[in-house]
């Protein structure tokens, strides 16, 4: 695999630097572009002495109500307590007790 992308990317690198960019600017771009190409997704890496960077994004945090950290407490305070209990009877009981707590 590895082989295949550095052909790929020396050969869009000689097409740009026919074109007429500078050998510098050529490098990084074939090596974003054929990276491009071949990782899966379109996702950029980063790779020892390139300049690409990650195109990933981050995901915002989410605010966790004070009712989602209530049921997680009883939650898991119920599961210590009654282990073989299915686990949609603990939800259950752990909404209630969220609920009651939270009055």
């Amino acid at each position: 695999m590895a082989r295949i992308e550095d052909a790929l990317c020396e050969m869009l690198e000689r097409a740009l630097l026919n074109s007429g960019l500078s050998s510098d600017i050529a490098k990084v771009v074939s090596r974003a572009g054929c990276e491009a190409l071949v990782r899966p997704g379109g996702r950029l890496a980063r790779r020892k002495g390139s300049q690409v960077v990650s195109s990933v994004k981050r995901k915002a945090k989410r605010k966790v109500s004070a009712y989602q950290k209530a049921v997680g407490k009883h939650l898991k305070a119920l599961k210590r307590k009654h282990p073989r209990t299915p686990i949609t009877k603990l939800m259950k009981k752990a909404h209630r007790l969220a609920k009651r707590s939270r009055k």
